[in-house]
């Protein structure tokens, strides 16, 4: 009987995840974007309905429902404001981006609640009678029933009318392809901005409905974020009946667990545990075609000129021991810490593309292992700081592998639920912050050196400010070698980068681990500043904070954490403002989440290179007259060596079949293609021909059928084992790597795949070293004078042409070509086709070249193969695709065919 009355009991807060759940989906479907300011809003209603309840006494019975009322049209017209003037300019934006936008409206609504309520929860009237009733023999408040029954109508009725009325079906039209239903006389835009009012009201509703039961406080917020998130996520933003039903097993959960695990912080754990679960299992380890992401913030070069680094270093130097007083200079100390924290996101987010919530969690893991073994088992300074930077490895592997099968706002979600799960688990308990009296280390030293921030504030700062700089030159570095190439290719196109052989999982794993070291780094010298530790900076909403300031700073370059770090809480700005009262730091917050609002709509970059466009005049000026080393790289001697054979390897297929779900992609597809020779695929739209390459590489699984290459059986090798290998490939849909130049999408092809570089890069980066066959076809291809051009400055034809180049560059025994000539004139295609032909014949690659040109594929190949439906209809020469009939009549069956085989007999 008590599993069943907490069951009970549970129902009502799982309702009501369920109902704010139910407005997310609602935006989703309406726009395209999680909101992960669902609840936030919601907690704008409540206050509005808080305020006419209790402030203004709105208690009769039609005050109260006027008040409901009141706070159900404040957060709609928040939520459609939101999308009318932020994320309706954001339209072409990254998925990034517009989860950005929504964690800063997150953040600008708690800040703006802190500084009107402060941060104690309040007592709100409910709505609804509360006495006991009794259901199955339990007594349970009558509230519970009311909600359920509400929220299961509710769910009804939306269900009927997104599935039967025109605004039902127009909204699932907006989702599928705004452009086409804007072609047909529906508004995106209008279609949008009432999802965007409905669903906010109903994340006001259930608010309002929740806080009689939790109470009323900006901290509600954190913690109810990932159960409506997770029960969203477990109906994957579309069924209604499935959120619902995920919403209310996650409360009746929650009070199971409340219940029966002494522990405290488990019961806000279980979300983060089923989702999790859920969208680990269900991912995928390759990205699928149709996964987008859209632009990523710009990156920066990497490229520091030394003199203005030691000039930098020098000035502030000067900063800490001659010209700031103490309060400036402990306001500088933070600063630095905080820019050591957003270095953390330039490695995870800026270069890998991985949106993590983590970071603060991760420095509070690491600064919770160092002060524990510096206190409690007098560990050295010195040893327990490097015990805690090497404790958050094994958590940033278990995220990254999370990573590998959960992408954009999936891995959000999960990263965010494990800040807010460690933040009640951990550091939010007691017994690990050290008992009632916490972790004391008094006058801690560094290598025998006093560095108390009490005594020795200006040394504590130069440590901090020495340990800032080293992180900077190593990331820049890293930008500028192999590993961050690595890191970049998977950013840009998790598929491109497999198919040169990049190690998707350990870039990953190695992007998670860096970035949660820097963090633990920063986590540690920010806890020992006091003499008592504290962790109540590492919660979630604190990490989701130095996002937003990363992201306003620009999170793809160096000058990004400089910049961003001067909106944080306690840094300089603060001290410059200070005339404005105690709550600086909070208005400072909600400056930069508006400020970042506003910012996103034209400037997506970031402030630093906002800053680096109006200033480029004496940025150049300056930097032609800094000491210089220009690497120069001879293309024609590197190339001249490219008459060497690759190894001779035969690819081999035979009965490949390819299934997705009931429909037969590829039937019964047998293949050879030899050393030194070029083979064509040719067939119509959706035969299977690109199918077929996908098979081969091991995108795609194939339902039956063997590949072979080189005698061995590769069926189970995954993608990047086939390229290193030597299979390589080019994409119909090009996959360049648009933030990337020309150069260093070819050396991105050639380098070497050693692990080490993930270590010796961060200290010597070099030069990359260009391959005979890479330099060689920058020759071949027109790139010769175009190495530093970036990606996005090219024309479609260049651009063709160097998908083409970078899959030849790493010297592979097997190329497949999809689609290389769209787009090309006829003079392009038959260079193209002629640079094809040497590759086959003077260093014996084995060529399989899937085109529509016809005339191409008939003057380039030694044999042809012909499909229609997923089945080979002919096989041969030229001269016998040519003549034959069934070739002539499926494939195309038109005069184009007929007079391009009377050209070529003629």
């Amino acid at each position: 009987m008590e599993v069943l009355q907490f069951s009970l009991l549970g129902i009502g807060a799982g309702g009501l995840y369920a109902l704010a759940a139910i407005g997310l989906v609602l935006v989703y479907r309406g726009s395209g974007v999680v909101n992960f300011a669902q609840v936030a809003i919601g907690i704008v209603g409540a206050y509005v309905y808080y305020e006419l309840r209790v402030e203004h006494d709105f208690n009769s019975t039609a005050g109260k429902y006027f008040a409901l009322f009141a706070g159900l049209l404040t957060a709609g017209v928040v939520g459609g404001l939101f999308h009318l003037l932020i994320l309706r300019r954001m339209q072409q934006a990254s998925q990034l981006s517009r989860i950005v936008a929504t964690l800063a409206l997150l953040i600008t609504i708690t800040s703006i609640s802190f500084w009107r309520y402060g941060g104690n929860s309040r007592v709100v009237p409910g709505l609804m009678p509360t006495g006991p009733m009794k259901v199955l023999g339990t007594s349970v408040g009558k509230d519970r029933m009311i909600i359920l029954l509400l929220v299961i109508l509710i769910t009804a009725i939306l269900w009927a009318i997104y599935h039967y009325t025109t605004f039902g079906v127009a909204t699932s039209a907006v989702a599928e392809n705004p452009r086409a239903a804007a072609s047909l006389a529906v508004s995106p835009d209008l279609i949008a901005a009432i999802n965007w009012s409905v669903g906010g009201a109903l994340g006001g509703l259930a608010v309002i409905m929740l806080v009689p039961i939790t109470g009323l406080g900006p901290g509600n917020i954190t913690f109810l974020v990932i159960p409506v998130l997770a029960a969203a996520v477990m109906g994957k933003f579309s069924s209604f009946p499935i959120v619902t039903t995920a919403g209310i097993v996650l409360g009746v959960t929650q009070s199971l667990v409340t219940r029966y695990v002494e522990q405290s912080g488990w019961a806000t754990a279980v979300p983060f545990l089923f989702v999790a679960a859920y969208l680990v299992a269900s991912g995928t380890t390759v990205a699928s075609k149709t996964e987008r992401f859209g632009r990523m913030p710009a990156l920066g070069t990497g490229r520091i000129p030394p003199g203005l680094v030691l000039f930098g270093f020098v000035l502030s130097m000067f900063f800490i021991w001659v010209l700031f007083p103490k309060n400036y200079l402990q306001a500088f100390e933070i600063q630095i810490l905080i820019a050591l924290v957003i270095c953390s996101f330039i490695v995870i987010t800026g270069y890998a593309g991985q949106i993590s919530l983590a970071q603060m969690a991760m420095g509070g893991l690491g600064s919770l292992i160092c002060a524990f073994l510096a206190t409690r088992w007098h560990w050295p300074l010195e040893l327990a700081f490097l015990a805690g930077v090497l404790s958050t490895v094994p958590v940033g592997i278990l995220l990254a592998l999370a990573g590998v099968r959960t992408r954009g706002v999936n891995l959000a979600v999960v990263t965010l639920g494990f800040a807010i799960a460690l933040e009640a688990v951990v550091l939010g308990n007691v017994k690990f912050r050290g008992g009632m009296t916490g972790y004391r280390l008094k006058n801690p030293k560094v290598f025998g050196i006093e560095i108390g921030v009490t005594r020795h504030l200006e040394r504590y700062a130069t440590l901090s400010l020495i340990v800032l700089a080293l992180v900077l030159l190593g990331i820049a570095n890293l930008r500028r070698g192999r590993a961050g190439r690595r890191l970049i290719a998977v950013r840009t196109n998790e598929r491109a980068a497999a198919a040169l052989g990049v190690s998707v999982v350990g870039a990953k794993v190695y992007a998670f681990v860096l970035s949660g070291m820097i963090a633990a780094v920063a986590g540690i010298l920010i806890i020992f500043r006091l003499p008592i530790v504290q962790f109540d900076q590492f919660g979630a909403v604190n990490s989701i904070l130095h996002v937003q300031n990363a992201v306003l700073g620009g999170v793809g370059t160096l000058a990004g954490p400089l910049v961003g770090s001067g909106f944080a809480a306690g840094g300089v700005s603060q001290q410059i403002f200070s005339f404005l009262g105690s709550d600086v730091g909070i208005i400072l917050a909600v400056v930069g989440g508006i400020g970042l609002l506003i910012m996103l709509t034209f400037s997506p970059d970031g402030l630093a290179f906002q800053m680096r466009q109006q200033n480029a005049w004496w940025l150049d000026r300056l930097r032609r007259k800094l000491p210089s080393r220009k690497h120069v790289i001879d293309l024609d001697a590197l190339g001249a060596g490219t008459s060497d054979l690759v190894p001779p390897k035969v690819l081999s297929v035979r009965d490949l079949t390819v299934r997705f779900g009931g429909v037969v992609a590829l039937f019964d597809f047998s293949i050879d293609v030899n050393p030194g020779e070029v083979v064509g695929l040719i067939g119509p739209n959706g035969a299977g021909k690109s199918t077929a390459i996908e098979a081969m590489t091991g995108f795609v699984k194939p339902s039956t059928g063997v590949v072979t290459f080189d005698g061995a059986d590769i069926g189970k090798w995954n993608t990047g084992k086939r390229a290193r290998a030597g299979m390589s490939r080019s994409f119909q849909s090009l996959e360049l790597f648009e933030d990337l130049t020309v150069l260093e999408n070819v050396l991105a092809a050639c380098d070497r795949r050693d692990p080490l570089a993930y270590l010796t890069d961060l200290v010597r980066p070099g030069h990359g070293k260009l391959t005979p066959p890479a330099a060689a076809a920058l020759v071949d291809f027109g790139f010769k004078d175009k190495l530093e051009t970036k990606v996005s400055d090219l024309s479609y034809a260049e651009r063709r042409m160097l998908a083409v180049a970078r899959a030849v560059a790493g010297g592979h025994s097997v190329l497949m070509l999809d689609e290389p000539a769209a787009g090309l004139d006829d003079v392009q295609t038959r260079l193209l086709g002629e640079a094809i032909r040497r590759l086959a014949a003077e260093r014996g690659v084995g060529v399989l070249l899937v085109e529509h040109n016809v005339d191409m594929v008939l003057r380039t190949c030694d044999r042809v193969a012909a499909l229609e439906f997923g089945e080979i209809i002919g096989m041969g020469t030229p001269d016998e695709i040519r003549n034959n009939e069934r070739v002539i009549d499926a494939y195309l069956g038109t005069s184009r065919f007929r007079e391009e085989k009377a050209a070529t007999v003629d």
